[in-house]
C-alpha cells in the first residue's frame, strides 16, 4: 500500500457520438452495405453487416483516463504486427491481423490524448475485400480527430 495520493487523470478532447462519423460515412468508407449501428453509448458505437455478428464489423470506441499501454500490449499479443502511427498530430499504434487467403482483413487504430484513447476497429469477414481495411481504419480515426471539440 502507498501513502502517496492517487493522480488525477488528464482527459484530451470531447469526441462526439460515434467519434462524430455517420453511419452514412462508415457505409461509404467500408464500401460494406446495408450496415447497421448495433450498439451506440456515450463512449462507442459499433456497425455490423445487417445487423448480423456473423461478418464484417465495424467500431469506434473512446476510453476515459485509460491507458493505452495495456490495449498496445494486448493487441501485440493477438495481432500480425503492431506498429506506432501518427495521425494529424496524435500518436498512437495500428495493429493489423492478416490471413494467407485473405491478406490484412483488420486493422486498429489506438491514439492517445493525454490519459485517454480512441480506437477504431475495421475488420472485414471474408475475400473479396470491398476495401483496404488500414486505409479506411485510417480515415475514420482521422475524421474522428478532426471532429474533436
Amino acid at each position: 500500500m502507498t501513502d502517496e495520493p492517487q493522480r488525477a487523470a488528464t482527459h484530451g478532447p470531447f469526441f462526439p457520438e460515434c467519434g462524430g462519423v455517420s453511419d452514412q460515412e462508415v457505409m461509404a468508407l467500408t464500401r460494406v452495405p446495408g450496415l447497421v449501428n448495433t450498439a451506440k453509448t456515450s463512449v462507442g458505437c459499433q456497425w455490423l453487416a445487417g445487423g448480423s455478428i456473423v461478418g464484417p464489423h465495424f467500431s469506434f470506441t473512446w476510453f476515459r483516463g485509460s491507458p493505452i499501454g495495456r490495449e498496445r500490449k494486448t493487441e501485440e499479443y493477438s495481432r500480425t504486427s503492431v506498429e506506432d502511427i501518427t495521425i494529424e498530430g496524435h500518436d498512437g499504434f495500428i495493429a493489423i491481423a492478416e490471413d494467407p487467403r485473405m491478406g490484412v482483413y483488420l486493422c486498429e487504430i489506438g491514439i492517445q490524448f493525454d490519459d485517454d484513447f480512441i480506437e477504431w476497429s475495421v475488420s472485414y469477414a471474408s475475400p473479396p475485400l470491398p476495401a483496404d481495411a488500414c486505409e479506411v481504419a485510417k480515415e475514420l480515426t482521422r475524421q474522428s480527430i478532426v471532429n474533436a471539440k
